[in-house]
Formats: C-alpha cells, sequence, structure tokens
C-alpha cells in the first residue's frame, strides 16, 4: 500500500496572496533577483490535522482530516477534477508524491526576508478567500 497522501508530515505552504505579491516585486524590480532561486515556505509548519482546525475555525464548523493512500487521493480528487487540464494535474500529482513521501517539510525565513513583512498563514488566506467566506456565511 502507498503511503497515506500526506500522513503526518507538516508542510509550510505559501499563501496565493503572498506568492503574487512577491512575484510583482520581482516583475517590477528583476535586478537584484538575476541567477537566484529561493526556497520559498509559509510561515507555520503544520500537519493536515492543524489544516484542518484551520477550515473549522474559519468555516465554524467540524473539519476533520482522514488519512488516504496517495494514487487513491490523486485518482479521486485531482485527476477528476482537472481532467481538462492535464499540465496542472501531473504537477499537483507530482507534488502530492513528494509531500506524501516527506518532501517540503522545512521551513525558511527567505519569503519573509523578501517582502519584509511575515508572511499570511493558512487560516488568513482562507478568512479572507470569497468562496470559503460564502461557505463560512452559509
Amino acid at each position: 500500500m502507498t503511503p497515506p497522501a500526506f500522513g503526518d508530515h507538516r508542510l509550510a505552504p505559501i499563501a496565493g496572496y503572498d506568492v503574487a505579491e512577491l512575484c510583482v516585486r520581482i516583475l517590477t524590480d528583476p535586478a537584484p533577483h538575476i541567477s537566484k532561486s529561493y526556497d520559498l515556505n509559509g510561515p507555520e509548519l503544520k500537519d493536515m490535522h492543524g489544516f484542518a482546525q484551520d477550515y473549522a475555525a474559519v468555516l465554524g464548523r467540524e473539519v476533520v482530516y482522514v488519512a488516504e493512500d496517495v494514487e487513491t487521493w490523486n485518482e479521486t480528487y485531482v485527476d477528476t477534477a482537472l481532467a481538462a487540464l492535464p499540465h496542472t494535474a501531473e504537477h499537483l500529482t507530482t507534488l502530492t508524491r513528494l509531500m506524501g513521501g516527506g518532501g517540503y517539510c522545512g521551513g525558511t525565513d527567505q519569503l519573509q526576508s523578501l517582502l519584509g513583512r511575515p508572511p499570511k498563514t493558512v487560516r488568513w488566506a482562507l478568512k479572507h478567500h470569497p468562496r470559503i467566506q460564502k461557505l463560512a456565511a452559509a
């Protein structure tokens, strides 16, 4: 059997808001970034149970993480939802396999250094996402 999609591995995802802000900064002043690469992480290293707690807090209802093997998770949630976008589906499938195997488990302060402020948390991103706000209000 393959390992659970994320098991108890901890991740530090980046809020889309921060990605967008960083991209604008780099595109408007590219010189300091030429020939550089960055190891970017969000501000909180959590397992999926912790992220389920973030969803629960924002939605005001119980949310529980239930582990599933990687390939079943990809077939159910990635392949089906992204059938029309095979490149995106393959990218997410690869990321899921890497994360399920313990990849992306560290953290750095590079995003904070580049932004000049602390990065947004997953909970912040959920609170400010229009579709999540709509669900929370329902």
